[in-house]
């Protein structure tokens, strides 16, 4: 019965709004709220894509999960869900694929399940890794969902991952010489996106789980490109693996000057988000394709996606970025 239900609920997460006809009735087996919730968010995607002329084709899920804690009457568990499409207006045999990670908190009722709480990391990454980290005798109201405030209790803030390791100051300018010995090769660095993107290079560390890996994961591309490692900028030193830090050295030492406004977003240009429930940048992507609905793709860790469309995440998810573009 679980995975029956964890399968529909795969099932909706993973289908449009014009398709939700598609779909088992949910409402038995889910907190109306967090139905309500599901839809609403689906219909305003809907009339975006809508806007731009945007059409996905051949959507495909695959899941799997694992129980994390559970009593007689409660069970959390972490949910990954992968999902698979076309964009009807991308480059011939352009797939897009997606991770999502979920926290779900399930009421078990004589073998009856109905879910009282689902958070995806990318929505709300505080909450995310508070509810993963928190056992359940910590955690109330789990029968009442809000979007904003689920817990009747206070959770720090996400500590990033990259004040683990101590390094040099982000002024550090690099030499003229220096400066001027790189050309970027946007192929070379948008192949190593694509390549990635899913899968994390053994190579390097993965910060999955421990801060996020979006700005290991973006200086690993732009490394590909041709940018060259020093003192400053090298695995894993805070320029390497933190957004503001990265931002700082790139544009302190001028090697890649700032997009004017989001029109002019192209192939090669990498991309800060800002994540108001955090307050600040706190994530990166890579564009590796311009549509001609003026739609990008990007690759990106942490919220693992390639060749994922932006406009499914900006302006709705995401109301500001920034885009830096390489000499």
């Amino acid at each position: 019965m679980l995975s029956k239900v964890l399968y529909d609920l795969c099932h909706l997460l993973s289908t449009p709004y014009d398709n939700l006809n598609l779909v088992p009735d949910m409402s038995p087996y889910i907190n109306h709220l967090i139905l309500e919730k599901i839809y609403l968010d689906k219909l305003q995607l809907y009339k975006y894509r809508k806007f731009i002329n945007s059409i996905l084709e051949n959507i495909h899920f695959t899941y799997k999960y694992s129980i994390l804690e559970k009593n007689k009457e409660i069970i959390k568990l972490k949910l990954n869900l992968r999902i698979c499409f076309k964009l009807k207006n991308a480059p011939t045999k352009i797939i897009s694929s997606y991770i999502s990670e979920y926290i779900t908190i399930l009421e078990n009722l004589q073998n009856n399940f109905k879910i009282q709480l689902l958070i995806e990391n990318e929505d709300n990454p505080i909450l995310y890794n508070y509810l993963l980290d928190t056992p359940l005798s910590k955690i109330k109201c789990l029968k009442y969902y809000k979007d904003d405030f689920v817990i009747e209790t206070n959770f720090p803030l996400i500590n990033s991952t990259n004040e683990t390791f101590n390094t040099c100051e982000s002024s550090f300018y690099l030499s003229a010489r220096d400066r001027d010995s790189y050309s970027f090769n946007i192929l070379s660095a948008c192949t190593y996106a694509e390549t990635f993107a899913l899968t994390p290079n053994p190579e390097y560390k993965y910060f999955e789980g421990i801060g996020g890996d979006c700005t290991n994961f973006a200086s690993q591309i732009l490394y590909s490109g041709g940018l060259k490692k020093n003192k400053i900028w090298a695995p894993y030193t805070n320029s390497w693996i933190r957004v503001q830090e990265l931002y700082s050295y790139l544009i302190n030492n001028n090697l890649a000057i700032k997009v004017p406004n989001d029109s002019l977003l192209s192939k090669g240009d990498l991309i800060q988000f800002y994540t108001p429930k955090i307050g600040r940048y706190f994530h990166n992507g890579f564009i590796t394709y311009k549509l001609p609905n003026n739609d990008c793709l990007y690759c990106c860790h942490s919220y693992n996606k390639l060749n994922y469309p932006l406009s499914e995440i900006y302006p709705n998810k995401y109301p500001t970025l920034r885009a830096l573009r390489f000499q």
